[in-house]
């Protein structure tokens, strides 16, 4: 069949985000593609091709035809369709911007940086505002691509016509944070809610273009309750096969609040003071309180018997500042940009979460509040808190 183009990326920057001692094993960015096969990552033949430009390819046996739809069009949407996409197939996209579904409409999608280049055409896209598709022709795979805070108004909206999904549909959380299963339990099952784990940096260069700034470890995709996923290393396959390093963990939970620990340590308190990851951990008074952070958070995961990588808090702040946040110094929280433009943050699905569970299990988390409590402060003055 025909291929998806492909040329060699001009960089090969990489941000670590991930530990070398996490279970899943620390795997630096290849400039080729690979996919998952029973947990482990491989080289995609198809994308190994030398030279500056190459065609994406599936090998006879490897290409599977699978309904797809990404609800949400922003640079992790777009991002995951420039993967998913292929020539005689309409990748669904659903979004709310009537600028960037008409731009991908007409232009279709643009992917830079990491991985190379890579062209999707207009006529590979069906983009959509509502969810009538949804019903005539439900996807195998839906890919809610959306902030946390979100995770509701979808639930609402999917709510009314899940029994038309929940036979054939598959659905997967790619967002930031824990806990956006909630309100979509009550009406779709278990054995067909997923969540993914995104530490790769895309970032939109326009309405249809998307560019990848950074990788850290193939996107991972799982269970949280525990059940088998094998259906699921067909999602990663093509996600690698499309150009994107993909593949499938038996320990979500664990991979899932590896990165909490992260994003929950500089976050909400890059948002407040305004400054970068890498000057945060420098000021005397900030390194206190990701370290008390830190430690909140570990307390809360032995009393949930939450297992992650590390034994101890001790033992993630090693890594933390040895290996985590040196290639991260020069980044800022994207926390402060959402209170620097006025817009809603993901507080809730980080902090926010952290409370809640530890409500649950009567664990005190008086920083991790009082931070959370401050960006919300913060979010209702419209960013007027951030500091500048």
């Amino acid at each position: 069949m025909a291929g998806v183009r492909v040329c060699a990326p001009k960089s090969s920057l990489l941000i670590g985000i991930a530990p070398r001692r996490l279970k899943e094993g620390f795997r630096r960015a290849p400039r080729r593609a690979f996919f998952a096969t029973d947990g482990q990552s491989t080289p995609n033949r198809a994308a190994s091709r030398v030279g500056p430009c190459a065609t994406l390819e599936a090998s006879a046996g490897e290409s599977v035809f699978l309904k797809l739809a990404i609800w949400g069009a922003g640079a992790v949407g777009i991002g995951l369709a420039s993967a998913l996409a292929r020539p005689g197939e309409r990748l669904r996209v659903l979004g709310r911007d009537p600028e960037t579904l008409a731009s991908l409409a007409s232009h279709g999608i643009h992917r830079t940086g990491l991985f190379g280049e890579v062209e999707i055409a207009p006529r590979q896209l069906q983009v959509e505002t509502g969810t009538g598709s949804l019903v005539d022709d439900p996807p195998d795979w839906l890919l809610v691509c959306t902030k946390a805070f979100s995770s509701g108004d979808i639930a609402s909206a999917l709510a009314p016509i899940a029994e038309h999904l929940v036979e054939r549909t598959a659905l997967v959380l790619c967002q930031n944070g824990w806990g956006n299963e909630a309100p979509f339990r009550s009406f779709w099952p278990e054995a067909r809610l997923f969540h993914a784990r995104v530490i790769t940096g895309f970032h939109r260069r326009s309405p249809h273009a998307v560019e990848i700034t950074a990788h850290a470890s193939p996107l991972a995709f799982g269970s949280i309750f525990g059940l088998e996923n094998g259906a699921l290393e067909e999602l990663a396959e093509r996600i690698a096969q499309g150009g994107i390093p993909a593949e499938t963990t038996r320990d979500m939970r664990g991979v899932l609040w590896a990165k909490m620990l992260y994003n929950c340590a500089l976050n909400p308190l890059g948002a407040l003071a305004g400054r970068r990851y890498g000057e945060l951990t420098k000021d005397r008074t900030t390194r206190r309180l990701i370290d008390e952070v830190v430690r909140e958070i570990f307390r809360v995961l032995d009393a949930a018997e939450v297992t992650v990588a590390w034994p101890n808090a001790d033992a993630y702040l090693a890594t933390f500042y040895e290996e985590l946040i040196p290639p991260t110094a020069a980044h800022e929280s994207s926390m402060l940009q959402d209170l620097r433009a006025g817009r809603p943050t993901e507080i809730e699905a980080l902090g926010g979460a952290v409370e809640r569970l530890a409500a649950e299990h009567a664990v005190e988390t008086p920083v991790v509040s009082s931070l959370a409590a401050l960006v919300r402060v913060a979010e209702r003055a419209g960013g007027e808190g951030a500091a500048d």
